[in-house]
């Protein structure tokens, strides 16, 4: 490789107003960066889509430095080191951790999303970005420690078809749980969660009254509920909790990620007279122990206790036209872009 080849990479044109849209990147031809002390150069191989991805754009950032416009896009992803600067990394190692839409990254080993060398493993390398990176260690952590299932629990999770979703009622089940209730949007979502995804019950969120249906299949109320929603269901849920029970704030896909200030729950009351728990979850506060929650994940997996869904995209040139479908009409799973073959 020269550093004179071309490094493809979309930009960000301008800061989103409301849902985000292709038209709010542009792309660029520029050159291969320069790796500097302490920095890894990355050839981008896949690109990895979180709903989180939307308020990165935000003028506040969330919990990274905004995106500005002219910068490339960020993304968790995949990819083959080049060149290394960095004394825990060589030359054709595989790793994830925080790219952007180019060819060419540069990534900082320190970073605030640590890089991960990844394991050789008989499966899938996409499946780094999916079972074994940001949505199957979020749902294992969220569940396993922020939510404590325990045996014999009843457990809800929103946005049940999503990268997080997808995997939760099966780590749900392998942590003991009795019953796990997952709502989705549309009739085939919560058919596919059932007959896939191991969810004992769905809930339409779309065709069917909420508190309704949780009054009739959770009549001693919910243990532990996994909210990747936030909003109105939030405040749905806090009615519907058993005694002692969690709740653990993993998203607000509700307010399409536009700001960071959200409205809080009406129904708050119901902690205090339910002696409810309430945490929040953020990955990167497990940074230490992301190898032991990925081969938990790996051993359930091998046990057939998981089943893992990927929507996997090809084309560096569709990366705009993806980010949008996190928000609605995208297939269940993880979606992934594959942007490079490993031997380029």
């Amino acid at each position: 490789m020269t550093q004179t080849q071309i490094n493809r990479q979309w930009l960000l044109a301008q800061r989103p107003v409301g849902a985000v849209h292709p038209s709010d990147f542009r792309y660029h031809e520029g050159a291969v960066p320069v790796a500097q002390p302490g920095d890894v150069l990355v050839r981008c191989l896949y690109f990895g889509y979180d709903a989180s991805q939307r308020i990165w754009l935000t003028e506040e950032g969330g919990y990274l430095p905004p995106i500005y416009p002219g910068d490339p896009m960020r993304s968790i992803g995949l990819g083959k080191v080049i060149e290394s600067r960095h004394p825990d990394f060589a030359p054709g190692d595989l790793v994830e951790g925080l790219l952007s839409w180019q060819d060419y990254a540069i990534v900082r080993a320190d970073g605030v999303v640590p890089l991960r060398k990844l394991p050789s493993g008989d499966y899938p390398l996409s499946w780094n970005l999916g079972v074994f990176g940001v949505g199957g260690l979020t749902a294992y952590f969220g569940l396993a420690d922020g939510l404590n299932i325990k045996v014999g629990d009843t457990v809800v999770v929103s946005a049940a078809s999503g990268s997080i979703g997808s995997l939760a009622a099966g780590v749900a089940k392998a942590l003991g749980a009795k019953r796990v209730i997952g709502i989705a949007g549309g009739t085939k979502k919560c058919q596919w969660i059932v007959d896939h995804a191991g969810y004992d019950v769905a809930i339409d969120y779309q065709g069917e009254n909420l508190d309704e249906r949780l009054r009739a299949v959770c009549p001693e109320g919910v243990d532990a509920y996994f909210d990747n929603v936030g909003g109105d269901m939030l405040d749905t849920l806090l009615m519907h909790m058993a005694p002692h029970g969690r709740v653990l704030i993993c998203g607000a896909l509700s307010t399409g990620y536009t700001e960071m200030v959200t409205e809080g729950p009406r129904n708050f009351m119901r902690v205090l007279t339910h002696n409810l728990t309430i945490q929040g979850i953020l990955l990167s506060f497990y940074r230490d122990r992301m190898a032991q929650g990925a081969s938990q994940m790996a051993q359930w997996v091998a046990e057939g206790r998981l089943h893992v869904e990927e929507c996997l995209v090809e084309g560096f040139e569709k990366a705009p036209e993806l980010l949008p479908t996190i928000f609605g009409g995208k297939s269940p799973g993880k979606l992934v872009l594959k942007v490079s073959e490993l031997s380029s």
